[in-house]
């Protein structure tokens, strides 16, 4: 098995529990406030850990109280936190969100340390082979996701690389990405279109994204499932359904965390596909993000 290495963000989540969500200038109570583990980039790892990998996560915290927390809980989950640097002239990263009793979530974020990421600070601190899986988001700079990307594909590694939040990828970048991920909304942001509202649409998008350039694409469609793209085929996958949605926070970072784990365990891509959904319907059954990864199940080896 390769290892899944990802370089990206690591947050301080701040989650409030409403009745419903609040409308612009609207002022709610909450019933309850948590403080637990964020940021795409350490979910990601997180649900890689969980999913059976060994995982290896790189990226920044400030010097702040907060940065001993969140590097002592990412590890917790199994994550080799050797690369995660600590930054004494900013705050860690921040993420406020809100989150309704049906299960729907708003989030605004401050990027504090993850603004900092490089992608020499992955090269430097990982030795990295032809088996390991790298994963990146669009919490950190675009620069360093496209040296991170050069790095992994010079280094015969594939590359997965979750647009979200979606930001400019060069062309040359995309072509070298082995499984753009993205949802309905980004999507539509990356093609400059309406997100799509079917799965006949999200498919026909999937194939516009390939033509981008990446090998493979997976459009993630909520509780409609997904559509992945590939040379040989566009298909939807339908959603799975385990039981009642508490949370959806840290969900498709489940599903990315744990695809890219399938894929370092030798899953091909319909197969890594599958095990993603079922981690992130397995999420859903629970609060937080990180922390309602405790359920997922090892992904099985192919060897």
């Amino acid at each position: 098995m390769g290892r899944v290495i990802v370089v990206g963000s690591i947050n301080q989540d701040i989650t409030v529990t409403v009745d419903r969500l609040p409308q612009p200038g609207e002022t709610l109570s909450g019933t309850s406030t948590t403080y637990r583990l964020g940021g795409k980039g350490a979910n990601q790892a997180a649900a890689a850990a969980h999913g059976g990998a060994a995982a290896v996560f790189v990226g920044r915290v400030g010097g702040d109280p907060s940065g001993i927390t969140l590097r002592e809980e990412l590890g917790a989950h199994g994550v080799d936190v050797s690369a995660l640097r600590t930054d004494e002239e900013v705050t860690s990263g921040i993420a406020f969100i809100t989150v309704s009793t049906a299960g729907e979530n708003t989030i605004i974020l401050d990027a504090g340390a993850n603004g900092r990421v490089t992608g020499r600070q992955a090269v430097d601190a990982v030795a990295l082979t032809e088996h390991d899986v790298v994963v990146l988001q669009g919490e950190i700079p675009s620069s360093a996701n496209e040296e991170v990307i050069s790095w992994a594909h010079g280094a015969g590694a594939r590359v997965v690389l979750n647009l979200a939040p979606v930001r400019p990828v060069s062309p040359w970048a995309l072509a070298d990405v082995d499984v753009l991920v993205v949802n309905e909304t980004e999507c539509g942001l990356v093609l400059d279109a309406p997100p799509p509202g079917t799965a006949a649409a999200a498919a026909a998008a999937a194939a516009k994204l390939r033509n981008r350039g990446p090998a493979r694409v997976l459009v993630t469609l909520g509780p409609d499932g997904a559509v992945r793209a590939s040379a040989d085929e566009v298909t939807h996958v339908a959603a799975i359904d385990l039981g009642p949605v508490v949370d959806t926070t840290g969900a498709g970072d489940a599903c990315v965390g744990v695809l890219a784990a399938a894929l370092a365990a030798g899953c091909d891509f319909p197969q890594a596909v599958a095990e993603g959904m079922r981690a992130g319907s397995t999420a859903v059954l629970s609060a937080g993000a990180a922390a309602s990864y405790a359920g997922i199940a090892p992904v099985e080896p192919r060897l």
